[in-house]
């Protein structure tokens, strides 16, 4: 290999997110760029709304250092790339290019098809609400402390999540504006990346757009600038199949409709560490629900994190209302939870126990953590 690069997508939560289309081309691309000498590397995290908070940038830092630590030619030239992806319902009238700009674009108000962070303050509420109603009794700095008021819950969020604040609307916040969200999360990031010598010397490459679920196609709303061959061969490539063949529109016909999983699942942003597609297999046979073995949208509500196998950390404001909005809103308390292998699944669900909200979660709305590991699929699949 001349050259590697190592892409992160930062996609939602949603259920409806992810393809066998998408799954497909995407090994195709990897295989034809791997054939000219690049060596390709994907990575997915994927948090409720696609925020970059703190926890979602230090998810990335760990990445590409982890990518760094495995690259066996020191000499090898790397690049780095994150691709920020929301998702939403344009209008028909809005221009729908590969390459397209906010002005040029509306988003179908109401739609279900839209990211359910738009309601994420709302989400927060409820959390609160939760909160206070149970009255958790959490260890804090050696005392046991009863949380159940909105400045007993701030007292939590600053000891055990570090952040000095409100919840509702302010750790968890609504996207304020669909459209431009994507790139907003962007110069986010950009500014976090300024600030952290380590990332800074990456030069790490930034790229922004909506997933058009009426559509089933990216719009890019940064000018295409960067451009990044192998993200828009792939990007571009979806569109064709989706357009030319017949099977793939089948396919993708579940991605236009109303988000209603069967099951959530935690797992590894590494998909070679956790695989979506073993993982969404296994459930179905679980539960005797009819599949061919390839993925469909619509599925799995899905959230990864690089740390979410280590047990001492929180997480994040966005995993914290993603999970607790599957749990609630969509009625997902069958939540696969799955490392590489059992010790690593151990590890996350022991996170999920520590994590005083998460575990509150689990408790009040007697959630099913079924633990799978990738070593152990693989090997009843006979891969």
């Amino acid at each position: 290999m001349r050259e590697k690069q190592v892409h992160i997508l930062v996609g939602c939560a949603d259920a409806r997110d992810l393809s066998q289309v998408q799954i497909d081309v995407i090994d195709r691309i990897t295989a034809e760029f791997r054939e000219t000498g690049i060596d390709i590397e994907m990575h997915t995290i994927r948090a409720a709304g696609s925020f970059i908070t703190p926890d979602i940038v230090m998810d990335i830092k760990r990445t590409f250092e982890q990518a760094q630590r495995n690259c066996l030619d020191v000499q090898m030239p790397v690049s780095y790339f994150v691709h920020i992806q929301t998702h939403g319902h344009l209008t028909e009238d809005s221009n729908d290019n590969y390459i397209s700009h906010v002005h040029d674009l509306k988003i179908v108000d109401g739609s279900p098809l839209n990211c359910g962070m738009l309601g994420a303050s709302a989400v927060g509420v409820e959390i609160e609400q939760m909160i206070v109603t149970e009255k958790p009794v959490i260890n804090m700095r050696g005392r046991a402390v009863v949380i159940d008021n909105d400045t007993k819950i701030k007292y939590l969020l600053r000891e055990y999540y570090a952040y000095d604040g409100y919840l509702a609307g302010d750790w968890i916040c609504s996207i304020d504006l669909l459209r431009t969200h994507p790139r907003h999360q962007r110069t986010v990031l950009e500014k976090a990346i300024a600030t952290d010598p380590e990332l800074k010397m990456l030069n790490v490459q930034i790229t922004c757009g909506i997933l058009d679920y009426a559509i089933h196609a990216l719009i890019r709303v940064d000018d295409g600038e960067p451009s990044v061959p192998f993200w828009d061969t792939v990007q571009n490539e979806i569109r064709k199949y989706a357009q030319n063949n017949r099977h793939a529109k089948d396919i993708l016909i579940n991605q236009s409709r109303m988000q209603k999983p069967f099951a959530g699942l935690l797992c590894m942003s590494d998909p070679r560490m956790s695989s979506r597609l073993l993982a969404a297999n296994y459930y179905m046979r679980l539960k005797n629900i009819d599949h061919t073995g390839e993925y469909l949208p619509n599925t799995v509500f899905n959230m990864t994190g690089s740390s979410f196998d280590i047990p001492q950390t929180p997480f994040g404001p966005y995993v914290v209302a993603g999970f607790f909005y599957a749990v609630k809103s969509l009625g997902l308390t069958d939540q696969m939870v799955m490392g590489y292998d059992a010790n690593q699944t151990n590890r996350i669900i022991q996170k999920i126990k520590n994590d005083p909200i998460m575990n509150m979660v689990v408790q009040k709305f007697n959630v099913n953590l079924i633990p799978l590991n990738q070593v152990e699929l693989q090997a009843h699949n006979g891969q």
